[in-house]
């Protein structure tokens, strides 16, 4: 009497099927190590430059809306080799910010394009010539935003530099 044949043959092009599958298995699996990775990566970013915003109103009862960008002294360092910072409205809408530091106590934000102008026309820095350039006019706008309408700023008692959003004033002119 003959032994029958096992059910899974140890050899042959089943077995290299066994292989394929452990392969497609593994290669899977680090795929979604690395995606889970990637995803931590992504939101610890974010939350670590997530900014806040706060409410409240002022002594005549205007709503107040404070964007906190950061520590001074990150942001300081960070301007000083890089540029101004852009930020997308930090309220939610299309009024995207500038914050620009201009050295020792000096903090101006102002918004990043000319009042009025669209989306796709956000100022852009030119570093070597220190100001900024409309993309869709030409027109040139110093490193202090002059010309664009600007936020009170402040570094808080942490050191942390508040942009008052709820108090805009209007452009004077480039």
């Amino acid at each position: 009497m003959t032994e029958p044949d096992p059910p899974y043959p140890v050899e042959g092009p089943a077995a290299d099927h066994g292989a394929a599958h452990r392969r497609t298995v593994l290669f899977t699996a680090i795929g979604a190590v690395l995606a889970a990775a990637l995803l931590f990566a992504v939101v610890a970013r974010v939350a670590g430059t997530r900014t806040a915003t706060s409410g409240g109103t002022d002594a005549e009862g205007n709503k107040v809306a404070q964007f906190e960008i950061g520590r001074a002294t990150d942001y300081a360092r960070t301007i000083a080799r890089d540029g101004p910072i852009l930020f997308p409205d930090p309220k939610g809408g299309t009024r995207d910010i500038y914050v620009q530091h201009l050295g020792e106590s000096n903090w101006l934000a102002f918004e990043a394009r000319v009042a009025g102008a669209p989306r796709r026309c956000v100022l852009t820095w030119e570093r070597d010539a220190r100001h900024f350039v409309d993309p869709c006019d030409g027109r040139i706008y110093p490193a202090d935003g002059a010309g664009l309408v600007t936020f009170p700023v402040r570094v808080n008692d942490k050191g942390r530099v508040i942009v008052d959003l709820g108090r805009p004033t209007t452009a004077q002119g480039p």
